[in-house]
């Protein structure tokens, strides 16, 4: 009897993650799971995952809002919601930009504001003439 429920609940397993994987829910799921599980483990102390982070400078600071809206942009919503967790602030795609525009000596132009401004700092260092268009 045993192995016969084994059976089913293999199926069982498998007609479900087809069903997720089918509906584009399967990353999602996974990376709840995963968040969860994390989360289990950090409150066991189990594992730690804010020890050895460096001091939280303006320029660590800024990297982390770089990163954010890059990925925001590129439509990496797990892997986004994944970096706040870690992070531990609330970080919001766009709301800082000013700021970042202004920490780096920059102006927006109808051509930047379209991108984010990581893919506007490597096509200003990839052109070396300053010229802050995409390429």
């Amino acid at each position: 009897m045993e192995r016969q429920t084994d059976a089913v609940d293999a199926k069982l397993h498998e007609v479900v993650k087809q069903s997720l994987k089918d509906g584009s829910n399967w990353d999602s799921f996974v990376s709840t799971v995963e968040t969860e599980i994390r989360k289990i483990l950090e409150n066991k102390r189990v594992i730690n995952t804010t020890k050895n982070k460096p001091e939280q400078t303006e320029t660590i600071e800024l990297i982390n809002k770089l990163i954010f809206e890059y990925m925001d942009w590129m439509g990496y919503k797990l892997t986004n919601s994944m970096f706040k967790k870690e992070l531990g602030t609330e970080l919001k795609a766009n709301s800082y930009r000013k700021e970042m525009i202004s920490s780096l000596d920059l102006e927006d132009t109808d051509e930047t504001l379209k991108l984010p401004l990581l893919t506007v700092l490597i096509t200003m260092f990839k052109n070396k003439d300053g010229d802050n268009h995409e390429s």
